[in-house]
């Protein structure tokens, strides 16, 4: 018990220490900057973030060096029970989440043409935390949009259509809780907007298979599975929504060709939110379907598999989202929330498994973080996050995060 309260000692320290800086960097409103190109608006804007975090019960192996080293974290990265990191406590600090973006508009005979250019320094590759700590810049987001009246054309690489970010609980870092879709891709979507918050879009979108593993084990029994993509994932999504509320379906059609064979997949989801008292906000979704693991957990859930007799086998996967934002000021917000993800035991303990036992099995995580917007130009947030995972084998593993960070805006 001594260490413990030691332990939050030194952390409840080194929040105000973080806090304290915030303030003495307090300065005037700041925004992104316009100017024009030849009938083009310009915007340029991004945000400096430096990202201050504390692992205890548990510790990410991401980097040699230094076990956290300030990565985004969920719960399917837990360290399991028995492994060496289990009861680790790591301190680490980044500025990975830094980025910057350019937009553009321009008016022409088609309609009104928009584009988004954005990267980060969360790459993968850079200097070592011993050192230099550099980081590799990485696209995010690169695609155009043609307004034509109430429908719209966008070629591009950005969030999927799956998403639904009117319904996502805020979170402090680039990472969410399980049972939430959360892909970036490449894709074509055609949108028509009925009215203000009412649309329906379809979209042709980046087919990857999710035959992926999870954290670091492997998930399919058969490790020499080739796979092959020849038809894009197909999306249709509804999206009704007003100032305090939304409601939004969504469906999924994919399909798996591994060693010759072929199978259909799907998958679907309903989020929503709803907005009440003054400024508070509920958030919720649901998702289900056969073979639609890589959309609902990170890319870290595999979507299907061959079984022994080399058949194509789909997984089951079901998860959802919910939280609560409460308005504590007008720029001062607290948040609740969770999500929790699970992959059908048949896929490993059936007669048609193609599971091995590192695969997930259940995800679960809650968090809670507190964001101050000092101005337009600085915000500070503080936050926890604990996170458990279970696999199919039934090996368990958690981890619990404190996390602060100051973020400059321009």
């Amino acid at each position: 018990m001594k260490r413990f309260k030691t332990r939050f000692s030194m952390m409840g320290k080194l929040q105000l220490a973080v806090l304290a800086l915030a303030l003495c960097l307090t300065s005037g409103t700041a925004s992104a900057f316009d100017f024009d190109v030849e009938g083009t608006k310009v915007t340029l804007g991004g945000y400096l973030k430096v990202m201050l975090n504390y692992d205890f019960n548990g510790a990410l192996n991401n980097n040699t060096n230094h076990p956290t080293d300030g990565d985004i974290i969920n719960a399917y990265d837990a360290p399991l029970d028995g492994t060496t990191y289990e009861d680790e406590n790591d301190f680490g600090m980044t500025t990975r989440e830094s980025r910057v973006f350019l937009k553009t508009a321009t008016d022409s005979d088609v309609g009104l043409i928009t584009t988004h250019f954005e990267g980060d320094f969360n790459g993968d590759v850079g200097g070592s935390p011993s050192w230099s700590n550099s980081r590799t810049f990485r696209l995010r987001h690169a695609y155009g949009v043609i307004h034509m009246g109430q429908n719209t054309i966008l070629a591009g690489q950005t969030w999927s259509t799956m998403m639904d970010f009117a319904a996502a609980v805020p979170v402090m870092d680039l990472s969410s809780d399980p049972g939430v879709v959360f892909v970036r891709q490449p894709q074509v979507r055609f949108q028509h907007n009925f009215d203000k918050g009412h649309f329906f879009a379809l979209a042709m979108e980046n087919p990857a298979r999710g035959l992926t593993a999870n954290g670091n084990g492997p998930l399919l029994i058969n490790s020499e599975t080739k796979s092959a993509d020849t038809m894009p994932d197909l999306i249709a999504k509804y999206f009704w929504g007003t100032k305090n509320f939304h409601l939004s379906p969504a469906v999924l059609v994919r399909r798996f060709e591994l060693d010759g064979k072929s199978s259909m997949a799907w998958g679907s989801s309903l989020t929503g939110h709803i907005g009440f008292g003054k400024g508070h906000t509920f958030y919720g979704g649901v998702l289900y379907g056969d073979g639609m693991g890589r959309y609902g957990g990170l890319g870290l859930n595999t979507g299907a598999g061959l079984t022994a007799s080399g058949d194509i086998e789909t997984v089951s996967y079901m998860g959802y989202n919910s939280g609560f934002t409460f308005k504590l000021k007008d720029n001062l917000a607290w948040t609740l929330g969770c999500g929790y993800s699970e992959n059908d035991e048949d896929a490993y303990t059936g007669s048609d498994a193609v599971l091995t036992g590192s695969a997930s099995k259940e995800a679960f995580s809650y968090h809670t973080n507190l964001v101050w917007n000092i101005n337009k130009s600085l915000e500070y947030a503080v936050g926890f996050i604990s996170m458990k995972q279970k696999v199919m084998d039934d090996r368990e593993g958690d981890l619990m995060r404190v996390q602060n960070y100051v973020k400059f805006s321009f």
